[in-house]
């Protein structure tokens, strides 16, 4: 820093800018694909100060610049059988199933294919301006005979290359004007001293510094010129006092009274500026967001991509078609993880809609959902039989809550591990009571009809001991039959 001509004002030159960005990844085990996929999208809009105006309207989907509805494309099953095939080794010598884990690799895999499948556009289409006030609002001002200021301390800076030329550092001021102060309690105005905002990267606010020598809308300035002079200068009762100087060589700071003319102005006052502001415009929003979600291809067209993609691509294509009922002749096994008999009437829990989805699910395009859920909910008429999922026990009976818990040891998930690994589990039924004849502590037998429902959704909890790390939920679509 060089100073120039006052030990009290300085000119700062930096030849030096740059920006600095972070890159954040959300990982999140619990979010499903289309969650994991959208949340990253979002993080490709526009950093906030380019959306820095809360639209007026939000146009989502079909509108006049989208012309086009937004596309629902997603299938858990097909997902859960596309990861048994992607990972499936070919290769292997002693024909063991590699089965898949959700790791990092998967989840890049995951966004890979959402972002094979969809593009998020938008259009922000911001109108937003400042309006010159019809009447300003003022703090402080007016001529030196009758008008009234706020202190500052009497150091002020210039700059060169910076997004501000003036910084000072008011003594008094308001809560209108002290939002706008920096880290350093300074306030940064530009070459016309208008106020500028340092928590929104130095962005025009509406606020003006008072100009000493003329007038600020309808008040008065504090100096007055002398035409035969050429000099600026202030009453102070009946003596006229010329301006001292206060500034820079070429360069006045007008927006300060100095030193020397406020303590003649107030002789209480030593080694400091007056200074006064004002309103002078007011933001006027005028702002629509046009967003929507483009479907590039199909998620079976994705995922078909994606498995030619690999080695064996003719055998990953044939093991997919056959796990998803594609292949002449075959069931639909969708993923074959499905270890457990299906609770309700039927041969498939998938006969039954799915009211609300394990995890952060997601169910449409621009909704919210309702936050983590650990079970899954399926619609179902009310009093519909339920079955046993295997041989267990009759744990908890809740008859308040309408909730029963099942319990068997060492269950056997043949897809965990090679040949399988045995998992306590318990099973948690919202929306049912017990049969006649049954109670808690009663042992029961795979496929035994043992309750039924007491609402027209029923919920499922699956819960499993992880092996030494506690127990964890899992989804019950990746277990029921």
């Amino acid at each position: 820093m060089a100073k120039e001509n006052n030990a009290s004002i300085v000119r700062v030159h930096k030849n030096t800018d740059f920006t600095i960005m972070s890159n954040h990844h959300l990982r999140n085990m619990k979010l499903s694909l289309k969650a994991v996929g959208f949340m990253s999208k979002l993080l490709g809009l526009p950093k906030k100060k380019d959306l820095k105006d809360k639209p007026d309207n939000w146009y989502w989907g079909r509108s006049s610049e989208y012309n086009w509805e937004p596309v629902y494309d997603f299938d858990v099953y097909k997902l859960w059988s596309f990861l048994c095939a992607y990972y499936y080794d070919f290769d292997a010598e002693n024909g063991d199933i590699k089965y898949w884990k959700f790791d990092g690799n998967t989840e890049d895999l995951l966004e890979e294919i959402f972002n094979a499948e969809y593009e998020f556009v938008y259009w922000y289409d911001n109108k937003s301006r400042w309006e010159e006030l019809s009447t300003y609002n003022y703090w402080g001002g007016g001529s030196a005979e009758s008008g009234s200021y706020y202190r500052a301390e009497q150091s002020a800076y210039i700059y060169d290359g910076q997004p501000y030329r003036y910084r000072f550092k008011p003594i008094a001021y308001t809560s209108e004007l002290s939002q706008y102060f920096d880290s350093e309690g300074y306030l940064c105005i530009n070459s016309d001293y208008r106020v500028l905002n340092p928590n929104d990267d130095y962005s025009l606010t509406g606020f003006m510094i008072m100009d000493h020598r003329w007038y600020s809308g309808t008040s008065e300035p504090f100096y007055y010129f002398d035409n035969s002079s050429n000099t600026f200068f202030f009453m102070q009762g009946s003596d006229r006092h010329d301006r001292s100087f206060w500034g820079w060589d070429g360069n006045d700071a007008w927006f300060l009274v100095s030193p020397t003319d406020t303590h003649i102005w107030n002789d209480t006052i030593n080694d400091a500026c007056m200074y006064g502001y004002y309103e002078k415009y007011q933001w006027k929003t005028e702002c629509n967001l046009y967003y929507n979600v483009k479907q590039k291809k199909t998620f079976d067209e994705v995922i078909e991509d994606k498995l030619k993609s690999q080695s064996h691509k003719d055998e990953r294509l044939e093991y997919y078609n056959l796990l998803v009922g594609k292949e002449s002749g075959s069931e639909t096994l969708l993923g074959n993880h499905q270890t457990l008999r299906n609770m309700l009437s039927g041969d498939t829990i998938r006969s039954y809609s799915v009211k609300q989805a394990f995890g952060y699910d997601m169910w449409e395009w621009n909704a919210a959902n309702g936050g983590l859920y650990q079970g899954i909910k399926f619609y179902c008429n009310n009093g519909a039989d339920l079955f046993a999922p295997f041989d267990c026990e009759i744990k908890n009976v809740d008859t308040n809550d309408n909730k029963i818990t099942l319990r068997k040891e060492d269950v056997e998930y043949w897809y965990d591990g090679s040949g399988g690994t045995d998992r306590d589990t318990e099973v948690t039924i919202t929306n049912a009571e017990l049969l006649s004849g049954f109670s808690e502590g009663d042992k029961i037998k795979e496929g035994e009809k043992f309750a039924k429902t007491t609402y027209t959704n029923v919920n499922f909890h699956i819960e499993i001991d992880t092996d030494g790390y506690g127990w964890d939920y899992i989804d019950p679509r990746l277990v029921l039959y």
